[in-house]
């Protein structure tokens, strides 16, 4: 068994066509590494603000918002979602995050691990 806290580990920026996107970190909780042989929970810091934009991958997406106000698209839909909301992205949609609050967001998201 393996426990830890996102404060533990040191958060990586977040890099996106080349270049590192301003305001956002990650951590990865659980990885191939640690025994996990199917998916991947990584943590998802965005500031104020912060966007990762629209990109599309052929997995699918668990994410659940721990804190904070984005928008999250996904194809043309658009959603407000906030603290204690659960989101699948489906495989090949297009989709981004906006933080639109004052404070930083935070989320989990598990991805297929065989597919990283």
């Amino acid at each position: 068994m393996k426990t830890i806290k996102p404060e533990e580990l040191k958060p990586e920026p977040v890099e996106f066509n080349g270049a590192y996107i301003p305001g956002v970190t990650i951590r990865w909780l659980i990885k191939k590494e640690d025994g996990a042989e199917r998916f991947a929970m990584r943590y998802f810091e965005l500031e104020p603000g912060a966007v990762i934009p629209e990109h599309h991958h052929e997995w699918e997406h668990e994410i659940f918002i721990l804190q904070g106000k984005l928008i999250i698209t996904e194809g043309d839909e658009e959603r407000t979602v906030e603290s204690g909301t659960a989101v699948f992205i489906k495989p090949n949609a297009p989709h981004s995050y906006k933080n639109i609050g004052d404070t930083k967001a935070l989320m989990l998201c598990l991805i297929p691990y065989l597919k990283i």
